[in-house]
């Protein structure tokens, strides 16, 4: 597959954390990023908060080469973050090779469970 398929630049503008609410399964978010290509991917997160005039750095997450690696955004522990629940943010996402990427979010609504996923805008 060479240098796998996708892009290496993504942008996800519309990410929200909702309240995890007491439910089995709690509301939350997600970002997906597979690697087709045959070298390990290095990626790099920013953050963008609305609300807050700072922003936020991930570094160093790895995505070996056909495989998938799920970054759950309320689960940042590794890299010593927590994102703010009801807060508006925005994420750019950068790799040193292709990738394609997916953004879920899961949440429960009036007691019902509603999930969505989206391919986030890109660029070469």
């Amino acid at each position: 597959m060479g240098k796998g398929m996708g892009h290496k630049k993504w942008c996800i503008p519309d990410l929200y954390m909702k309240e995890p609410g007491n439910r089995p399964t709690p509301s939350h978010e997600s970002i997906t990023i597979f690697n087709t290509g045959e070298e390990t991917a290095e990626v790099g997160l920013t953050l963008v908060f609305d609300s807050r005039e700072n922003t936020g750095r991930i570094e160093g997450i790895q995505v070996k080469p056909m495989q998938a690696r799920q970054i759950r955004m309320d689960n940042l522990e590794a890299w010593n973050m927590k994102i703010p629940v009801a807060t508006c943010y925005s994420a750019i996402l950068e790799s040193s090779k292709n990738v394609v990427v997916e953004y879920a979010r899961f949440n429960w609504i009036d007691g019902a469970a509603q999930s969505f996923a989206v391919i986030p805008y890109f660029e070469d």
